[in-house]
């Protein structure tokens, strides 16, 4: 979920049943370990709405760096 902590209900894994329902916000947030304990996470933020969810975040420059 988005709010105020790093991890917010619900989260999507197999103990979690939440139904969601239109206007829950959600983030999904994949993330890789780079190197010394330091993690990158890219995070999508998407409202559910009636038929089909929505992204709110804007997508990424097309000249986006690649590092």
């Amino acid at each position: 979920g988005l709010g105020m902590q790093l991890t917010e209900w619900p989260s999507l894994i197999p103990d979690d049943h939440t139904v969601l329902e239109p206007g829950m916000v959600l983030t999904l947030e994949p993330g890789v370990d780079i190197a010394d304990g330091q993690i990158l996470v890219h995070e999508e933020n998407i409202v559910i709405r009636e038929g089909a969810p929505e992204k709110l975040s804007p997508f990424a420059a097309p000249d986006l760096r690649i590092l």
